[in-house]
């Protein structure tokens, strides 16, 4: 499981989700983590998982019930 700090995400524009880009996650060239943890300065927060491909070669996570997303951009 990797851990990103909430601070290094945008809220999404319809509000159901995070945005952020792989290097700014601090994800290395080509990790794709099966889950990734979005954790605020309380550390408290969402899990994300299930990930699959985005055009652009990111990925799209959500958390356990689809409510949520986090999508990361492959930068």
């Amino acid at each position: 499981m990797h851990t990103v700090s909430k601070s290094r995400t945008i809220l999404a524009d319809d509000k159901m989700g995070l945005i952020t880009e792989a290097s700014d996650a601090g994800l290395r060239p080509g990790e794709w983590p099966d889950w990734i943890s979005v954790l605020d300065e309380n550390r408290e927060g969402f899990l994300y998982g299930f990930p699959f491909v985005l055009p652009d070669g990111g990925r799209e996570y959500s958390t356990k019930d689809g409510k949520f997303y986090l999508k990361v951009f492959n930068d």
